[in-house]
């Protein structure tokens, strides 16, 4: 849970949680939010959040509903 302090983690954990929710994932846009969280956000939590999205896109594409997979 976000302490809602900074705005990358508070904006980005919510978008990212929403792109999630669409038959399709925007994988762009959803690599360029948690690339924001990670160099913004003030603790490692906002830093670190992203993460389980950013390495299933990464080493699992083809579990991602982004259109990318092989």
């Amino acid at each position: 849970e976000s302490c809602g302090q900074c705005t990358p983690c508070r904006v980005g954990t919510e978008k990212l949680l929403a792109l999630t929710a669409a038959p399709e994932w925007d994988a762009g846009l959803m690599r360029e939010i948690a690339a924001a969280m990670a160099d913004a956000s003030i603790c490692g939590l906002g830093q670190a959040a992203a993460n389980p999205l950013s390495c299933l896109m990464r080493f699992f594409p083809e579990a991602a509903p982004t259109g990318e997979g092989a």
